[in-house]
């Protein structure tokens, strides 16, 4: 049997420590990293919030990369927004940092969009549902009143393999909230899907999974009826009819 050089022994127990060390590198397939991979970016919207507190009462978009590169506040110009969202984040993540990028703002209404990370993580639409319905009553314990529109998981070409658990999860979200008269399911999936069935690519960045700008546009007009329908929130008279001529 050959001898391994010392050196490239305490390369790769290196290596392993490191990954020993790391949270949620280690995470089995289905099962929830350690959220605390996330502090960094959690300490970031804090340090934000001490420049300048956001108000309460405001619109709250958080969840994952979908919110994070969703330009809310041109989406939304008749509200005060506050954008939370943190990529690869599952809905666990969230359920975790609830207290610090959710309840502490006490806003009046929260858009919530996770779940591309979670089928990529192998977890099952049972599995996502029940992180769901863990978010929905924490907000409803910690922000009694509170109204809430979850947004369904999208079609993406990148999960285009799982999208048989993304449609079931949804099916579940949207039967979880279905006699919940502080929350409500809204689908993008017939507004992201072309002709043929499939996820049109148009609406997709590079690399598959985030929208791109025409993308948002279809994603808003899906979103925006349940959110206008749902919450308050508004900082004036809805603008909305009035932007084409505006711009």
């Amino acid at each position: 049997m050959p001898t391994i050089p010392r050196s490239h022994l305490r390369r790769f127990w290196l290596v392993i420590g490191t990954l020993a060390l790391a949270p949620g590198l280690m995470a089995e397939a289905g099962q929830s990293p350690d959220p605390r991979r996330f502090e960094k970016d959690i300490a970031a919207f804090e340090a934000e919030d001490r420049a300048a507190p956001p108000p309460a009462g405001s619109t709250l978009f958080v969840g994952s990369s979908s919110i994070r590169y969703w330009d809310v506040a041109k989406a939304f110009p008749t509200r005060s927004t506050i954008k939370r969202g943190f990529g690869g984040s599952h809905v666990s993540d969230n359920v975790y940092y609830a207290d610090r990028i959710i309840v502490r703002y006490k806003p009046a209404l929260i858009v919530f969009y996770a779940g591309d990370a979670d089928v990529a993580a192998g977890k099952t639409a049972e599995q996502i549902a029940a992180d769901v319905k863990t978010l929905i009553a924490l907000i409803h314990e910690r922000l009694p009143g509170t109204t809430m529109v979850i947004i369904g998981t999208k079609p993406s070409p990148a999960h285009w393999a799982h999208i048989d658990t993304i449609r079931r999860a949804n099916r579940l979200v949207k039967a979880l909230v279905a006699n919940d008269p502080l929350a409500a399911y809204a689908d993008v999936d017939d507004a992201l899907v072309g002709s043929d069935g499939h996820p049109r690519p148009d609406f997709y960045a590079e690399n598959g999974l985030n929208l791109n700008e025409r993308g948002y546009e279809a994603w808003t007009a899906a979103v925006r009826p349940v959110i206008d329908r749902l919450g308050p929130g508004t900082i004036g008279p809805d603008l909305t009819q009035l932007l084409p001529a505006m711009q």
